[in-house]
């Protein structure tokens, strides 16, 4: 199917798009997912609307959230529960009625405004394609699969996700989700089941662009972009076949500042591209001691272990990592080989275009520290599942909401916008109840909210208010 969509012009009919779909997929297709996955199966207050809503805004509202957190998100919505009802409703259902929402999340494609990037406008959208592993607890390597399946050699269970983010108007798909053992090349995130639109750009890792996916895309009409490896074998204009390094180490004897030229790449393939190399301005020339150096220590957080605040330090060594001689070589130069022409892009704007694929990587940082994608409190396996699904479709939703609000500057700073959502978390979830939102409104929620606000009782300890009610009898 085609992605290729045009932009909603004018900011309210954009804000009218957001609302439909929240009020869609929160209400509606939240309880039809509900009863279809058996989470739901009698009338109850707690529906699949009011789980989903108290789960994904509770999360990004506090990513760290406890039952009572998620209790008084629950009481926004007048539906006053203690915490035990709903840890008790953190079971494999509730994972699989989640599970089902971030599937549903795969078919809204919300699009913003376009931000001042005039020398891009001539690309039918500009694409960037990156995800992430998550390591999760053995218990779940039946729901998603890890590397291994002896526990001794590492985590049994993990999970990939992917997204694909469109950098001009914003444009997020995914998340795709697979087990961490997957390829991330195939499956529903590959470029042969979700395509990309003719005339678009698409800017990624070297390893998403192999030699058959660079003709595939010479033949589709889309344009590609990948930063060049050294295992490529590269023939020039006169025929003769080279290595990397040594075709541009004889082009800076030849007096060439900056390369760009067409060529093939592989002995067999021999996919035509356009071979760019510029000077890297943040390596200088190494002296003789510092090539000698000890090599750079990698791991350097090895005793930070991901989905627990409190870790253990890690028992296994740090790792090593050296240069290749071969690497060394090219440590000055920025290379990458793409089949856009000149005339589109000039070899300097192709170099900041490559930079601008940190983006994706950015993205994933700022829902992992922001958003504690990888982190929980829980050991249970079924809750630490429900909060991942929930705190997916929590930064999906927060991508929204930033897209109307700051996609359009160039300068934009994801952060400062997530904060801003997470503030409004909770109001969203009493918008959606239907009411209207006003003050009155508001302070009676409040209200609501306060019921349960209880210190628990202690018997060996009394609390104070304790001692003053049994003094009054």
């Amino acid at each position: 199917m085609s992605l290729s969509y045009e932009p909603i012009a004018a900011q309210t009919e954009q804000e009218e798009h957001l609302e439909a779909i929240l009020r869609s997929l929160f209400t509606d297709q939240a309880r039809q997912l509900a009863r279809e996955t058996g989470f739901v199966q009698r009338r109850s207050p707690i529906d699949g609307a009011a789980f989903a809503q108290t789960m994904v805004f509770g999360f990004l509202d506090e990513p760290g959230a406890s039952y009572t957190d998620l209790q008084q998100i629950l009481a926004a919505q007048k539906i006053v529960v203690s915490p035990q009802a709903i840890e008790k409703r953190m079971k494999e259902s509730a994972a699989d009625f989640l599970s089902r929402m971030v599937e549903s999340l795969l078919t809204v494609l919300l699009v913003g405004e376009s931000c001042s990037l005039e020398w891009l406008s001539g690309f039918n959208g500009v694409y960037l394609q990156d995800g992430t592993i998550l390591e999760l607890p053995d218990e779940l390597h039946e729901h998603w699969r890890g590397f291994t399946k002896d526990p001794q050699m590492g985590t049994r269970a993990g999970l990939r996700v992917q997204v694909r983010l469109e950098l001009l108007h914003g444009q997020l798909q995914g998340p795709w989700l697979q087990p961490a053992r997957a390829d991330e090349r195939s499956g529903p995130s590959s470029i042969e089941e979700h395509p990309l639109p003719v005339g678009s750009l698409y800017v990624t890792d070297s390893k998403h662009v192999t030699f058959a996916r660079m003709r595939h895309h010479n033949e589709a009409g889309r344009y590609w972009l990948a930063p060049a490896t050294l295992c490529y074998k590269v023939i020039d204009q006169q025929g003769l076949c080279w290595e990397l390094p040594n075709l541009i180490a004889t082009r800076v004897k030849q007096g060439h500042q900056v390369i760009d030229e067409p060529v093939r790449l592989g002995v067999q393939d021999r996919v035509p591209c356009r071979l760019i190399a510029v000077p890297n301005p943040a390596v200088k020339h190494p002296t003789p001691a510092q090539v000698d150096r000890r090599p750079r220590i990698k791991g350097s957080r090895h005793d930070v272990q991901i989905g627990r605040k409190k870790a253990f330090k890690s028992q296994t060594k740090c790792k090593h990592h050296r240069e290749s001689p071969r690497r060394r070589e090219l440590s000055h130069w920025i290379v990458l080989v793409t089949n856009v022409p000149a005339s589109h892009l000039s070899a300097q704007q192709a170099r900041e275009l490559l930079r601008a694929r940190w983006q994706e990587e950015l993205l994933w940082k700022l829902w992992k520290q922001s958003n504690h994608l990888d982190v929980w409190r829980s050991e249970k396996p079924m809750r630490i599942l429900c909060e991942l699904y929930a705190k997916l479709i929590g930064v999906i939703v927060q991508h929204w909401f930033t897209l109307l609000g700051c996609w359009q500057d160039a300068h934009r700073r994801l952060v400062k916008a997530s904060k801003a959502v997470k503030k409004l978390a909770v109001s969203v979830v009493l918008t959606l109840t239907g009411e209207t939102l006003t003050l009155r409104s508001v302070v009676t929620r409040s209200q609501s909210l306060m019921q349960r606000c209880q210190l628990n009782p202690r018997f060996k300890h009394p609390n104070t208010s304790q001692h003053l009610i049994w003094a009054s009898g």
